[in-house]
Order: structure tokens, then sequence, then C-alpha cells
């Protein structure tokens, strides 16, 4: 692994060996060439003009474009040996750096080389940057070259040691917000060029740390180097001295490739140990060996105190790290509240047996209890200003006024409240001294008491601010736990399971979980100098903007598990770092002086259409075939990337946003139209104030639904309309008359014509009877005689009453069963219902029935004929059971039938078929 680089959109790009990756926080994402040169990558930029640009080991120069590596090929060509970085100058000259060929920069169309024969004290260039100044710097072998093309002239001016570089071969450059520039070097350290002083200022005199590869700044706080072997070295602003970075062992005798500070406060390192490493500055842990931590405190001379039950502690601090020694280890103390007076004695509060005044440099300690007049003996916090201090017991509140030393072992002036002066409640779980000196106390069940030119005013409901059209609300306070300040002058403070609430003087806000507060058991709130606001809890620690109320959390993936903290132990020390106590551990706080992104950053990685990528960059408008789409979108949060949801609509389709985990959208025929596609991702659970991405686009619709389209159509249509409403008659009139004597004639056809194979049939049952049985033959002969005289009766008939169609079926059926017997049968469950059908309408059905299905003893066919009174239809349905050779049928009768009914009745006849059962559905005539 070669660098690592954060472009403008904040996504994290590796240079390796093995080609160009990118990282989302969740997978790397390769970006190899195309043809078989070296992957080998050197170095990493992202230009004004938003191109990504690549350096190989070979010498060649790739750039990112729609997502694919193409190669750089100026007219003079590119370098035969490694890329080592990349610049633009004041003016825009696009820069390379080169190891083995010095520079290479471009100007206009054209590339051109600055090398030793132009003034560059070697060709071998290890870093480069551009200075506020608009010059270029870059690390030789032989100094610092500042580089500029002037008037078309090469100038080149460089520092070495004769100039105050502590040694010559320079190996990393950095620039801070104040335009200075920092120097790594092969042998003399660190160093830093004042551009006020315009001089070096060295910061390492006995550097023995070995060999600088890079370097990277936290303003004004810290400067971090990365070695060659011996892992990383802190250098601290304030404290003006360097350690070793502690925590990760592996990284101690590591080589150190790259540093990088993101856009969020986490530190990524590169090393030949551990690849890619990465953790957030804001927080370092500091081990202990006693537990359960009641109280801290950071004074004046930047000594870290710790209360425990056990006693009182002390950090001292060692080459090796840290290590806590006992204080007053002569007296059991169980210390629960420190605090530091104005002449720098240390207030040990302790639970039941008062308060311990201990001199840091005499080591004497004056003993103070109910009988001093302490309103009692646990001393539950401590606070102070301008020479007095507050004591919030169980037993109510204690106020010393601090005019002497109270070493000085003389009478203390104090005053004590409780529930008969004012005070909410006794029991005092907290004191908070404001800017603008007002004492609060936190009570146990009556919310917050304040005391201001010596009055005491209660608050133990939160009156809400009333929102528009909504009566204002009030919750009880109960117990409050902590209280802190921001910087507009609001008081914040945590209740029993009751959330966090803001005061402005006149309403209260309340955060709770739909706010975004994932905790309600809160233990502790405190402002740091950036003016957010610490939560601390069980699970984490959270970060809150007070102006928007915006939620950053922190917790396992910093580091932060099982942290168990007590009531209130977090101080801050004179570095503006706050210590919070754990039960095993303790966190220290560092408020990067940076502005830092608090929301996931969103992207809009790609839109498909149809699977197919679509340019969306460049494009915006589809053809109405191009209607399913899918969204492809990214949150970059790299504290905490598994934490990162999403929330997406598609305005002008989605009427409310879609939350989801998944980082894609899929929208199937969309129909045409205006759209504009939103997302947004967080890291918390609140919805408040994340920036939106959008993309508008408009699928277009089909030509035949285009304005000038449709107005063509209309002036076409309206040219012919005056020809169409003179034809519509009498075409109406012609095809109404043909469709009846078409009708009429095949009807006629149908009641003319005699089935000669149901005759043949008729005859052989007749001839058989007579030889069995005369008499029933008689009968049968009245029957066929009966049948074929209605025939002739009702043929020039338009309808005939059902009574008669079914006295007429009942005829046939009984010619039928003469030659089938049982298995044939006809059940009849019409009563005499008043309606008109077309004559033979059910002969026909039930002799298509007979035709048309196999009878037999063992599959007899069963023909019904009923009434649907509620359609008004007449419902003829027989057991489907078709022969296996089908007879040659002109389906004749049944489309006669469709088209007589239509123009009697104006309905369809209705056909249903399945597995089992064919049935067809006459309309009846009512009148």
């Amino acid at each position: 692994m070669e660098c690592l680089y954060e472009d403008r959109s904040t996504l994290l790009w590796l240079g390796t060996s093995e080609g160009l990756f990118s990282y989302d926080g969740l997978e790397f994402k390769p970006y190899l060439k195309t043809d078989s040169t070296s992957n080998h990558v050197r170095a990493i930029y992202h230009s004004r003009k938003n191109t990504l640009w690549v350096g190989y080991q070979d010498g060649s120069v790739y750039f990112l474009d729609n997502h694919q590596l193409k190669p750089w090929t100026p007219e003079e060509g590119t370098p035969a040996v490694p890329v080592t970085g990349f610049a633009e100058d004041g003016e825009g000259r696009f820069w390379l750096a080169t190891y083995g060929e010095g520079l290479y920069y471009q100007d206009g169309r054209h590339v051109y080389n600055m090398n030793v024969d132009d003034g560059l004290p070697g060709n071998d260039v290890y870093d480069m940057l551009c200075a506020p100044s608009g010059k270029i710097w870059v690390g030789t072998d032989g100094g610092i070259s500042i580089c500029e093309i002037a008037e078309g002239r090469k100038n080149i001016k460089t520092l070495n040691r004769k100039d105050g570089l502590p040694d010559d071969i320079v190996r990393a450059l950095k620039t801070d917000e104040a335009g200075n520039i920092w120097v790594g070097t092969y042998d003399g350290g660190v160093c830093c060029y004042d551009a006020g002083l315009g001089r070096f200022v060295t910061i390492s005199p006995e550097w023995q740390n070995g060999i600088v590869n890079t370097l990277e700044i936290f303003e004004g706080s810290e400067l971090w180097a990365g070695t060659e072997g011996n892992g990383i070295w802190v250098y601290s602003f304030s404290q003006k001295k360097w350690h070793k970075m502690a925590g990760a062992q592996p990284l101690s005798t590591a080589k150190i490739y790259d540093l990088h500070k993101d856009t969020e406060g986490n530190i990524w390192i590169l090393s030949n140990e551990e690849g890619v490493w990465h953790a957030n500055r804001r927080f370092e842990f500091m081990p202990t060996d006693f537990e359960n931590i009641q109280a801290i405190f950071s004074d004046r001379d930047d000594e870290l105190w710790v209360g425990t039950e056990t006693g009182l502690f002390r950090r001292k601090r060692e080459p090796s790290g840290h290590t806590f020694i006992p204080v007053l280890p002569e007296k059991q103390m169980n210390i629960i509240s420190l605090y530091e007076d104005d002449f720098g004695n240390m207030w040990l509060g302790t639970f039941g047996e008062g308060v311990i005044i201990y001199n840091k440099k005499t080591r004497k300690k004056r003993h103070l209890t109910e009988k001093d007049g302490l309103t009692n003996g646990s001393i539950l916090s401590i606070n102070g200003v301008d020479g007095r201090v507050w004591l919030g017991t169980l037993g109510g509140v204690t106020e010393f006024d601090l005019s002497t030393d109270p070493m000085n072992y003389a009478p203390l002036s104090y005053r004590n409240f409780n529930q008969e002066d004012g005070l909410g409640t006794n029991f005092i779980y907290c004191v908070f001294v404001d800017t603008r000196g007002r004492v609060w106390f936190g009570t146990d069940g009556k919310g917050i008491s304040v005391l201001e030119n010596g009055q005491i005013v209660n608050y133990p409901e939160a009156h809400l601010r009333p929102k528009a059209g909504k009566p204002a609300k009030k919750i009880e306070l109960k117990a409050v736990y902590s209280i802190t300040e921001d910087p507009h002058g609001h008081i914040w403070f945590c209740t029993a399971r009751g959330g966090v609430f803001e005061f402005d003087g006149e309403y209260f806000e309340h955060l709770s979980f739909k706010e975004g507060i994932r905790e309600l058991d809160i233990t502790g709130l405190f402002t740091d100098a950036r003016g957010n606001i610490l939560i601390v809890h069980p699970t984490g620690i959270d970060l809150l903007q007070p102006e928007s109320h915006h939620l950053m959390y922190f917790g396992e993936e910093v580091g932060i598990q099982n942290i168990d903290p007590n009531l209130n132990v977090l101080c801050r020390d004179q570095y503006d770092r706050i210590w919070i106590g754990c039960k095993n551990e303790i966190i220290r706080y560092v408020p990067l002086r940076e502005k830092l992104e608090i929301h996931p950053r969103t992207r809009l990685l790609s839109v498909s259409v149809f699977l197919e990528p679509f340019d969306f960059e460049r494009n915006n408008v589809l053809s109405h075939t191009q209607n399913n789409l899918v969204f492809e979108y990214l949150g970059l949060w790299y504290t905490n990337p598994e934490l990162v949801q999403y929330r997406y609509q598609l305005e002008g389709y989605n009427p409310d946003w879609v939350i989801s985990k998944d980082r894609k959208a899929t929208y199937a025929n969309l129909p045409p139209g205006k759209y504009t596609f939103r997302v947004t991702s967080t890291e918390n659970d609140a919805w408040s104030d994340e920036p939106v991405v959008a993309w508008h686009f408009e699928i277009l619709p089909p030509v035949w639904q285009r304005w000038w389209f449709i107005v063509g159509c209309l002036l076409i249509a309206m040219g012919l309309f005056y020809g169409y409403l003179k034809a519509r008659d009498y075409r109406i009139q012609r095809v109404n008359l043909l469709e009846r004597e078409k009708a009429e004639s095949q009807l006629a056809a149908l009641k003319a014509q005699i089935n000669p194979h149901f005759l043949f049939n008729s005859f052989n049952t007749l001839i058989a009877t007579i030889e069995e049985d005369p008499e029933v033959a008689v009968e049968y002969v009245e029957k066929l005689s009966d049948f074929y005289r209605s025939m002739l009766q009702y043929r020039d008939k338009e309808v005939i009453p059902l009574k008669e169609e079914v006295a007429l079926v009942q005829n046939y059926t009984y010619l039928l069963k003469k030659r089938f017997g049982d298995n044939f049968k006809v059940d009849i469950q019409l009563n005499g219902e008043e309606a008109f059908v077309a004559p033979l309408t059910l002969q026909v059905l039930v002799e298509n029935a007979v035709k048309h299905n196999i009878i037999s003893k063992t599959r007899p066919l069963n023909v019904r004929i009923r009434m649907d009174e509620e359609e008004a239809y007449v419902v003829v349905e027989n057991n489907l059971q078709r022969k296996l050779k089908a007879e040659v049928s002109t389906r004749f009768g049944l489309q006669s039938l469709i088209k007589r009914y239509e123009l009697l009745t104006g309905k369809k006849i209705k056909i249903e078929e399945t597995e089992t059962t064919f049935l067809v559905s006459i309309p009846v005539v009512k009148k």
C-alpha cells in the first residue's frame, strides 16, 4: 500500500501495488487498467476540475472518466519513472512530481519538464504541494524547492540547511490553516516554515525517532509524524512535547506509508504491519487499575485526580505511559465529588464523612462535617466561582465564601439552603454555575432550582414551547442528574429516564427518542470548547449540536463499550480536553478545531435503465420506453458505516419518504412525466437536518401522446368528421338489416333442416319397438309426429312461450330415451315461468349435448335445464365427456342462436366450459 487520498466528495481512494481502489466504509471497489502495464499506484489527486488523476510506478498517468481509467497521452509523452505526486498552482497549471525526472507541468496544451538543469537540487522528488501563495513546494534530496512560472520562465528557489532546515533530505510536506509549511526530513525530524516569520522553526532539535515519511495535522492540537520503522509520533502544540502514539502496539515499530485525517475527524494509517488502520481522533482510552470511578477532576497544573469507593488517586506521567498513585492512602475515603478552589486546594467530597480540603503542596488537610455547619455529610457535587463554593448534599446546599485560604484554618463563612429556604427538595444531585453567575441545582424529584441574586426559583415542571394551533404542554421533571450551558446561554439538563431538556429562560424544549436521543438513562452532560454537548450514558457517548439538535453517536465502533459511568463523572482540563470516568477506564475527549462533517455525505452513484448504465450527470431526459429505473446511492460515514440508513422519495410518484437500509431503489413502468428523485442518509434516527441530494429528470410521452401529434390528429379528424356523420346512419341501418336477414335466413334453414342421423336412429328404434311392444311403438310414433309437427308450427315465429319450448324438449327427450334408455337423462327444473325464447333454442342445445358427448352405461349423459331468475337466463348444462372422435359439425346451430339473441335481446349468450361441465345461458324475453 502506497497512499491514501480523500477526494472532494470525501470518498477514500487507496493506491496499492495491485491497483487503485475506492473505499466507502463497507467495501473496496477496484479500478484497474485495461492494458497490460503496471497497476502499481504511487500518487492520487482530485483536481479543481473534478478529475481524479492517478500516477503509477511505471510513469504512466491515468484519469477517471465515467468510472473507467483512461490514459493521459500528451503530445510530449509521460515520464518513464515513478510518479510521486500531483498539484495545481495558483494559476491552474497541472504539475507532476517524479522520482528520477524532476517535475512536469502542463501550460496550455503542452507539457514541460523541470529538472536539475533548470535549478532543481535533485531529480528525485519525494513530496509536492501547492502553498497558499500559489507556488509549488517540492521535497528533494537537496532540500526544498519553491517553483513557479513567471512570465513564461521557470523560477526555482531552494531552501536547505543554510536556511535553517535540519536536514537536506525532505520526505514529507504539509500545510496548516495558518499557511505554515510543516516539513518531515530523513534524519532531522520535523520542522515548520513559519509563513509570517519567513524562516524555519525546529520542534525536534534532538530527533532520534527515524525517517519521517508522512505528516498529518490536527489544527491547533497535534502534529502526527509517520516514520520508516518506528511507528507514529505525536507532537502536542499545547504541551510542546513529542510522545509516541499509544494504544496500537503492532504499529509501534511499523513502517508508516501514509497518514490521513478525514472529514469526520478519523485518522487513517497505512503501514506494513496493519495495512489500513483507522480510529476516531476525538477519543483516547486510559485503562485503570481501579474500578467504579465516582469523581474526576483536572487541576490548574494539568494533574488528573480520580475519586473511587476506595480512596483518592492522582495520575503520574511516565515514559511508558500513565499510572495512578493513591493520595492519603492512610485514610479510607469514599470520594464522590472533587473540586479545586481559587487557592489551589482540592476539595474532596465524601459519602457520609463530609468534605476534606487538601493542600497539594503541603499535603495538609482540613476536614469539614455537619458539626462544622454542613447541611449533610454526603457531598454529591461541588462547584464554585469567584471565591464562592457550593456543596450539593443529601440535606440541601452549603455555600462557602472563601475570602481567605481555607487552609489557614480560620473560621469559614457559610450559609445553608434547604427545602425550608425554597429549594425544591434537600436531595441535590448536581451543582452548576453558569456564565451569568447563576447557580443551578439538580434535585431528586422536583426538577431544577436556580439561585440568582439571593433568590431561589424552582422549576418542577417543564413548560414546553407552544406550537402553532396547539396549547402548550408541560412535563413533570422529577430527578435531574446533570446540568450544562451552551454558547447561547441556554441551560441543558438530563432527568431520570426522561431524556434531555433545553431551557432558554422562558420555555423548555424536550429531546427524547423521537428527536434522536438513543438512551434515556443519561448520567452526564458537558459542553465542549466548540459548543457541542456531550451526552454520556451506558451505551456510549453522543455529541449534540445545540443549534440544530443534531446528534452523532459514538459507541463500540470507536472503542466505547461497557463504560457504565456514574453520575457527573466529567471534567475539563486547561487544554479543553474532557475527561470521562468509566467503570474501569478513563476516556479523554478532544474537541477538534476542524470544521468536521456531522452528517453522512450522500451521493447518487448511478442510474440504470433496464439494468443498463445511464449517464445521468449529462442527460436527464428519457423516452417512454426507458421507464424502468434503478437508483444506486451511498452515504459516506466512516465513523460507523453500518449505522447509516437512507430515506428516498420519487417526487411525482411516491407520496411519502421511504426509509431503508438498502443502497438501491427500483422503479418499474413509470408513466411519462417530470420527476425528482431525492435521497438523504443519516447516522441517527432523527431525520432532522440531513442534506438531500436530488436528480431531476423527465420521461417523455410516446409520439402519439405529444401535443403536436394530438393537434394534427384533431385537424385530420375534423376534416373527416362531416363525411363520417353522413355515412354513419346509413352504415348502421345497412349492417343491422343484413345481420337481421342473415340471422332470419339461418334460423329458417335451421328450422327446416331434418337431421338424417336423427331420423335414421329414430326409425331403427321404432322397428325394434314394434317387434317388442307394439303399443309402445304406437306411442313412439305419436311423440315423433308431435315433435316434427311442432317444428313446422314454430318455424315462422319470432319467439314462443318458454313452456311450449319445454313441451317440445320433452317430446324430443322421449325419443332420445327410447334410444339411450337410462344412460341419458334430462332434468327440467322450470316452474312455468312467464317468458319467451326463440323456437327450438333448448332443443338445439340438447341435441348438441347428445351429438358431442359419449353416452353409455358407465358414462351416462345428464342434461339439466334451469332458470337463473336474477340474471333472466335459461341455463342448459351437461356433464362434459367428449367423444374420442368428434363428429363433423359446422357449429351452425349455436352460432345462429348467438346472433339471433343479440338481435332479440341485445344480450349475449354465455358459454362456459370447464373440465367437467359445458354450460350455455340463454337470455329470455320477458315481454
